[in-house]
């Protein structure tokens, strides 16, 4: 995170009475501040970044309790306009980033197409005996060594996914020596004459656990993306297998179909969370 988002200062949050007295009534008052919240933000008013006012504050600008503005606020974290850090509050969320997880074009990559700026952290490696999760997902048997690479992404400076490799050490004996900041495939392809592809992709929503969740500077339970996906060489043996804890605010999955018999592509946009 940016330690220079703060809060806007000479900021009016509160809503005028003229806009007040045209609430509809059957609209819920949670309803009515977020619906507030999502103009300043789409109308620029509020900038990416930028730190929300405690709930206290809120509250007493909108004359509302603190439930209520909690609600509004979990109600823009789920749609994935706002987002929280622990201990330091609720922040208008960046722009989306686009991302195929069926091509094979690196992160980095990418993350630069859209114009971003992408990083990579290690946070641990080890290798280890395959155990029998590992050896199935692998299709080595249970003991084999495999590398275990632990990563956190980041877009513009703010952590956006956590992953975790699971490498085949009979491939790629001394893989631990390389920096492995840089991108997987580059590296396989071009020290040990692996070229990958992916072969099996799953997608699912889920609650993130606590490893992932303080890396990421959330709240253990927040939502989040859990991607898997099972990596096959050019001879089509499967050689590594990536897992991905996603923040939900951040990502669209956009998915290039086949091409059509005009010749089109069809992508799809999947936004998460």
């Amino acid at each position: 995170m940016n330690e220079g988002w703060t809060i806007p200062e000479n900021n009016n949050w509160s809503i005028s009475d003229d806009a007040r007295n045209s609430w509809d009534r059957k609209v819920p008052y949670y309803m009515r501040v977020r619906d507030h919240f999502e103009t300043m933000i789409k109308t620029g008013a509020l900038k990416t970044g930028r730190r929300l006012p405690p709930e206290r504050v809120l509250a007493q600008e909108f004359s509302i309790t603190r439930v209520t503005a909690r609600r509004a606020l979990l109600q823009l974290e789920a749609e994935g306009l706002i987002f929280r850090e622990e201990r330091r509050g609720w922040f208008v969320s960046p722009p989306r980033v686009r991302y195929d997880p069926t091509a094979n074009t690196s992160f980095t990559e990418s993350i630069a197409e859209q114009g971003r700026v992408a990083g990579t952290t290690v946070l641990a490696t080890q290798k280890l005996p395959a155990s029998p999760w590992q050896a199935t997902q692998l299709g080595c048997a249970p003991g084999d060594p495999v590398f275990v690479i632990d990563r956190s992404r980041s877009v513009d400076g703010r952590v956006v996914l956590v992953e975790k490799i699971h490498v085949l050490a009979a491939r790629c004996s001394s893989l631990l020596s390389f920096p492995l900041d840089q991108s997987m495939t580059d590296l396989m392809a071009r020290e040990f004459g692996i070229i990958e592809h992916r072969a099996q992709i799953d997608m699912r929503p889920t609650a993130l656990a606590m490893g992932p969740a303080k890396i990421l500077g959330v709240a253990v339970g927040t939502p989040g993306l859990y991607l898997s996906r099972t990596i096959r060489d050019q001879f089509n043996t499967i050689v590594e297998l990536d897992e991905e804890f996603w923040r939900h605010d951040a990502i669209t999955i956009s998915i290039s179909g086949g091409a059509r018999h005009d010749d089109t592509v069809n992508r799809s946009y999947i936004p998460v969370g």
